[in-house]
This record gives C-alpha cells, sequence and structure tokens, in this order.
C-alpha cells in the first residue's frame, strides 16, 4: 500500500513541475542545459540509491545503466558547454525539478527494503515519462545546433530507458519473478 501512496505523491509532484514548466515560458539555450544537467543528476541520484538498497540483479543491472547513461549525458553536456564557452543557468524549472529530485530521494530512502524496488521504478517510470517530454520540447525550442544535436542523440536512450522501467515493474507484479 505504501508503493501506491508513494507512486500517488510522485504524481502530485509531476503535476507540479509541469505547472512550473508551462509558467516557464522562453527558455534560453543556457537555462534548458541547466534543466538537463539536473534530470540527469537526478538519475543518477536515483540509480545510487537503487544500487545501494536494491536486491534484485535486474534492477541493479537498471540502475547501474541510469548511473553510466545518464552519467555520459551530462559529460557531453559539460564538453558542448565548454566549447561554447557558456554557462548553464538556473530556471524556476531546473529549481522545481532539484527540489523533486531531493523529495524523491527522500522517499526511496524512506521506503522499506521489501517495497523498495517497486517505489523505485514507479519513480524511473514518471520521471523518465517527464524527461521525454522535456527533451521533446527543447528540441524543438533550442536555437543551438549542437544543444539540439545532443537532445536528439539523447532522446532514444531516454526512451530505451523508460521502456526498460516499464518492463521491470510490470514484472515485479508477476508472481515467481526471478530477480
Amino acid at each position: 500500500m505504501n508503493v501506491k501512496r508513494t507512486a500517488g505523491a510522485l504524481l502530485l509532484l509531476l503535476a507540479s513541475t509541469i505547472c512550473a514548466f508551462g509558467q516557464e515560458a522562453g527558455l534560453t539555450d543556457a537555462q534548458i542545459v541547466g534543466i538537463i544537467l539536473v534530470a540527469n543528476q537526478a538519475e543518477i541520484a536515483a540509480g545510487q540509491t537503487a544500487l545501494r538498497r536494491t536486491q534484485s540483479r535486474s534492477v541493479r543491472f537498471f540502475a547501474n545503466r541510469m548511473v553510466d547513461e545518464h552519467g555520459q549525458v551530462n559529460q557531453e553536456t559539460a564538453g558542448l558547454m565548454q566549447r561554447l564557452a557558456a554557462t548553464p543557468q538556473r530556471s524556476g524549472f531546473s529549481d522545481a525539478l532539484a527540489q523533486q529530485s531531493y523529495d524523491d530521494l527522500a522517499r526511496l530512502n524512506a521506503v522499506e527494503a521489501h517495497e523498495f524496488d517497486q517505489a523505485y521504478l514507479d519513480r524511473e517510470v514518471i520521471f523518465l515519462q517527464q524527461l521525454v517530454k522535456l527533451v521533446n520540447t527543447f528540441i524543438r525550442s533550442t536555437t543551438n545546433a549542437e544543444l539540439k544535436t545532443l537532445l536528439v542523440r539523447s532522446r532514444p536512450s531516454f526512451i530505451f530507458h523508460l521502456d526498460q522501467a516499464h518492463r521491470l515493474q510490470l514484472a515485479l507484479e508477476r508472481p515467481g519473478f526471478r530477480r
């Protein structure tokens, strides 16, 4: 039952974050980069939490992949910013996303061990859905060709992560799931 409450709380946070994004019209490329960095860091932090807490080989493999691949995107983004001699900028949306990540981690750390995998995967599905929507929006709105290329290249990976999280989430619900 706690997992359902956690998922409900995550949905409320997602809705409030999307509302904050809707109020944030006309983000600059530097603000978009700031949001992408925060989102990837949130995925890395959640993955590291899962690596510490899960007993499931499947969830461990997934979390390890999340840490590695989102870390790689952050490295590519930092390299892009260095080449452009630009600095990522904070925005109301990046601040809300950072707070959401902090709250997500607190909730994940508070979940009992036997409910952790489900709570982590519920969080991943919700967060990755949000990330894919953001990337779709940012691809259309960015003015920098290199940033657009980075987003277009990263998008299939984020979609794949969402698909994996959803499949693992469904597998956990099946009786006899081998961990």
